[in-house]
């Protein structure tokens, strides 16, 4: 047997790290995948804009060939003075063929001489920004014809905008929908480690009633001696019968915020006087921790009252009376004041426990959520209690706070309308 046991849990961690290494490899996959995407996006449109520069460039050099060879032809055939005439020509020329190609934009053109070592400008046509332009050149022996435009990157981007745009409207609803899907993995397995923590920590609980039960029921059945003495017969009854109780007490616990009625059952409003329900906790506690020797510090204001449903409210102080003593090591000491301000009731329960981390406080309250720590199995809980507590608190349309350090102890304050809603 304890062969397949060993075999059993061996199976278990090998399933538990496929599971880990899954999670891992789609995780990495997608992102992968959006980076991969993110730059084949970016490539893309450096490219088409290098495209659409060159393009442009090869129409303004087409544009400026077919005038070169108009103008020169007009020079072999008897004018082959430069003049303004000449360049008013080349400038027609030029204007002529960007309004067939369809560019508009501004423009220069300019006859250089190539006599010197560097080329002189002999005559120009034309207004262009000296900055952020593109020039071409043609050489006609023994003149440069050349024409200068505006740069055309601004245009072309203009041109790009919807195409940027929705590219990177894709890109932002690719990474919305990976993140969304990331963490809805991140919390499914959250979800799963808390299932099973749930798994361990009734299992573990229900398992000592029952055993403590079993046990004495067994004595009795296999002892028939034990069961001759009424004092014996009826301790070993009332041990099974505290158990089953016990057993009792847990189960209802679970459904009590496992069900759709506890969320609706109606509330018994009443007025209730916060001290005679402090009193009554500190007693009860007093008798289920009685070797813990508990140091109480209440201070409640006199008259202090809440309107509402007694036994929710006294259940919701309670479960936080009795977290402030069982996550204290040694020498529990708890703080209870009540005061009430501005049509308020404030109740703080105040403790010298282990506290709880600034990471693990925006979580404690949903349900079946616990304090993540090496020694959750150490104290019992189904992490329901601070969810009962938050949920019974919000039905009286009141709030919930926690002040925590770790190692120094938290403060749970309920904030209660005094008259009820």
């Amino acid at each position: 047997m304890s062969q397949q046991r060993f075999f059993a849990y061996l199976c278990l961690n090998e399933i538990k790290t496929m599971k880990e290494l899954t999670f891992r490899v789609i995780s990495l996959v997608a992102i992968f995948s959006l980076v991969l995407l993110v730059a084949v996006e970016a490539l893309w449109a450096v490219r088409t804009y290098r495209d659409m520069h060159d393009s442009y460039r090869q129409q303004i050099c087409s544009v400026l060939e077919e005038a070169a060879w108009k103008y020169a032809t007009n020079l072999m055939n008897g004018n082959t003075s430069i003049s303004i005439g000449n360049i008013s020509r080349f400038n027609a020329l030029v204007g002529e063929g960007l309004r067939t190609a369809g560019l508009a934009t501004e423009y220069r053109v300019e006859v250089l001489s190539t006599t010197d070592s560097e080329p002189i400008t002999i005559m120009s046509l034309g207004k262009v920004s000296t900055t952020n332009v593109m020039s071409v050149d043609k050489y006609l022996t023994p003149l440069i014809l050349r024409i200068t435009v505006a740069d055309p990157s601004t245009a072309i981007l203009r041109s790009m905008r919807i195409m940027l745009l929705l590219q990177i409207l894709s890109i932002v609803a690719l990474t919305a929908t990976i993140v969304y899907l990331l963490r809805t993995l991140f919390r499914a397995k959250e979800i799963d480690k808390i299932r099973r923590d749930l798994t361990h920590n009734i299992s573990h609980e229900l398992k000592t009633p029952i055993a403590a039960a079993y046990t004495s029921i067994e004595a009795l059945r296999t002892l028939p001696t034990l069961a001759e003495s009424s004092d014996t017969r009826n301790e070993y009854l009332d041990i099974s019968l505290g158990e089953l109780r016990r057993l009792n007490t847990m189960v209802e616990e679970i459904l009590r915020t496992s069900t759709e009625t506890f969320a609706t059952s109606e509330l018994h409003i009443e007025e209730c006087n916060i001290a005679e329900i402090v009193e009554h906790i500190r007693l009860s506690l007093d008798l289920k921790y009685a070797s813990r020797r508990v140091v109480w510090d209440i201070n409640i204001d006199e008259g202090c009252v809440v309107v509402g449903d007694r036994f929710y409210l006294e259940g919701a102080i309670s479960a936080l009376v009795d977290n402030a003593i069982k996550y204290t090591n040694d020498n529990p000491i708890v703080s209870i004041k009540a005061t009430t301000k501005s049509g308020y009731t404030y109740i703080s329960i105040q403790d010298n426990g282990i506290g709880i981390a600034q990471s693990e406080q925006q979580r404690i309250f949903d349900k079946f959520y616990r304090v993540v720590s090496d020694d959750r199995y150490s104290t019992s809980g189904y992490g329901i209690g601070l969810y009962y507590v938050q949920s019974i608190v919000q039905r009286h349309y009141g709030s919930i706070e926690v002040e925590s350090t770790l190692g120094k102890g938290s403060c749970f304050t309920i904030k209660l309308p005094r008259y009820g809603r």
